[in-house]
């Protein structure tokens, strides 16, 4: 969309120099060889008006070309850090998960020493 708006806004410009630069007489205007003759100043004003709606629709095809862009490429930024969020959730919670499944498989009971220290021997009514 934005290259089609870059040629029409450059063939207005071309054709638009053309005429402006090729026109000697006032009575009759010429572009790139072909003679327009017997041309009023309105018909010469209606040309240029012609041409510059084309040249408008153009640039707004390119403005809207680039909007479009700009909107894509925001949103994949978006997807993309809500997918490495999502992912570092999910690793997270897969650590927790393992260490849970380290702890249940493990062969000392909950608040038995396994590292080899002495365990306490008081009883449970010392503390």
């Amino acid at each position: 969309m934005v290259v089609l708006g870059l040629i029409l806004l450059v063939l207005c410009l071309v054709l638009g120099a053309g005429v402006v630069l090729s026109n000697t007489d006032p009575s009759s205007a010429e572009a790139f060889g072909v003679s327009l003759s017997n041309v009023s100043i309105g018909g010469l004003f209606l040309l240029g008006a012609a041409l510059g709606a084309v040249a408008m629709l153009g640039l707004g095809l390119m403005l809207v070309g680039a909007a479009r862009k700009r909107a894509r490429k925001l949103r994949h930024k978006r997807e993309v850090k809500n997918v490495r969020s999502e992912q570092e959730t999910l690793a997270e919670e897969n650590a927790k998960l393992q260490a849970q499944l380290e702890a249940e498989r493990s062969p000392y009971p909950p608040g038995d020493v396994a590292d080899g220290s002495e365990p306490d021997v008081r009883g449970k009514h010392a503390r």
